[in-house]
């Protein structure tokens, strides 16, 4: 009788024990930290516009037109909205045809032209155009297609 009335005890010794060191061992937080954490949500962008005819763009060999490389762009920005991104487009045209034209006679648009390095180098020379034309330093290219057709 004295056996089960000390494994009770100490049943009961065990589940209080538990109890308190869980109670002091929780880590301290603020309640209104609690209450406020609220996970932050990237950023949406405010404006994309997408550019209405596509970009060709002759690539030369021995002065022959070799091929031509075709990309549809768009722009994408956090501070101009689209309407005026769209009103702005000629100017952004004239500045994206010549990166492009550079892009082309430094042999960007050669072998495999869509590999990362060449992409991202192509992408650097646009947006320096975007924001430079738009006066935005959150503008950004968005490359919606590219091709290289053989003439």
């Amino acid at each position: 009788m004295m056996a089960k009335i000390l494994a009770l005890f100490a049943i009961a010794l065990s589940l209080v024990g538990g109890a308190a060191a869980g109670h002091f061992l929780k880590p301290v937080a603020d309640n209104a930290d609690e209450s406020e954490a609220v996970p932050e949500q990237p950023k949406a962008l405010d404006a994309v516009a997408t550019l209405r005819e596509a970009f060709v763009v002759p690539i030369l060999r021995d002065g022959q037109v070799w091929s031509h490389v075709i990309l549809s762009l768009g722009v994408a920005s956090d501070n101009t909205g689209q309407e005026d991104i769209l009103l702005r487009e000629p100017v952004l045209r004239d500045g994206l045809t010549e990166a492009l034209f550079l892009h082309g006679s430094l042999g960007g648009f050669d072998g495999n032209f869509t590999d990362p390095v060449s992409m991202q180098r192509l992408r650097l020379r646009l947006d320096d155009v975007l924001r430079e034309r738009l006066d935005d330093e959150t503008a950004r290219v968005l490359i919606s297609s590219v091709t290289r057709q053989s003439s």
